[in-house]
């Protein structure tokens, strides 16, 4: 399956998609550092990033209509900088958000599906409307901003668009959600929102993947029994944990179904003592 990626980083979420079976077109990132490290893993044939084809680059110089028709899905992590909590909060006013330049590969290259994924600030009320509008472009991606609109009235035109129940054109089908890394088996709590769009006329069916651990599994394995502790050998003075999580573990009853959080405990638990090797 053919794709491009956006914003790429270091190449995370490329590997993914690559394991999933796509095969990158182009791979693009401004950035000269995570370029460096793209291209050296690419020459050294690193697992799920060898023969990409890099552009390291700004990606509103790239012209997305070479890939129109020939795309199975376009994927990027637009920079978070514009609403991430640590950062200024300035959203569209940010000149570091690239919504649009992804908006614009969608219109531009026809995918067949995209998925993108950004911070957890991007869910906050105060870009509750800013994240409405992301959504509602990627929906209908050929319906752009009028010379002289700003993006308020767009998103109202938008909104009267998408209501009217006509869809001529280019159009996508999209859900959101907000996941946690830690409910699929990763030792880290990383949230994040995922945009997941499949084009209206191939009329799929899709849903989020159901989460598989559970931070309550992990406080049932610490607090009843579930042999956490045993297992890794830790002696009792030497189990710590917040008092607000004690409280909690305390009040799970019966053992939840899902497997519990992997720690970084679990992570490295094969990991040989340095001071015995």
């Amino acid at each position: 399956m053919n794709s491009i990626e956006l914003f790429a980083g270091a190449g995370g979420l490329g590997m993914g998609l690559n394991r999933a079976g796509f095969s990158p077109l182009n791979v693009i990132e401004w950035d000269r550092y995570c370029g460096d490290t793209l291209r050296e893993n690419n020459e050294a044939r690193a697992a799920g990033l060898a023969d990409w084809p890099l552009t390291i680059g700004d990606v509103r110089d790239v012209d997305f209509r070479q890939y129109e028709d020939r795309l199975d899905l376009v994927s990027g992590g637009p920079p978070c900088q514009p609403f991430s909590l640590g950062g200024k909060h300035k959203a569209n006013s940010d000149a570091r958000d690239m919504f649009p330049e992804a908006i614009r590969a969608v219109r531009q290259s026809r995918p067949r599906a995209f998925i993108f994924e950004n911070v957890k600030g991007l869910t906050r009320a105060s870009f509750r409307n800013y994240f409405e509008y992301i959504k509602l472009q990627l929906e209908h991606p050929e319906l752009t901003p009028k010379r002289g609109e700003d993006w308020a009235g767009h998103l109202a035109r938008l909104e009267r668009h998408h209501t009217q129940g006509r869809r001529s054109g280019l159009h996508y089908r999209v859900v959101a959600r907000l996941l946690n890394a830690a409910d699929y088996g990763v030792p880290q709590k990383r949230e994040r929102v995922f945009l997941v769009g499949f084009r209206d006329d191939l009329d799929i069916e899709w849903s989020f993947p159901e989460a598989t651990h559970s931070y309550d599994a992990l406080l049932w394995a610490q607090f009843a029994g579930g042999g956490y502790w045993d297992r890794h050998q830790v002696a009792k003075k030497h189990r710590t944990i917040s008092d607000r999580a004690r409280a909690r573990g305390g009040a799970i009853k019966t053992e939840p179904d899902l497997q519990p959080w992997r720690t970084v405990r679990d992570a490295i638990t094969d990991i040989p003592d340095p001071e015995k090797h």
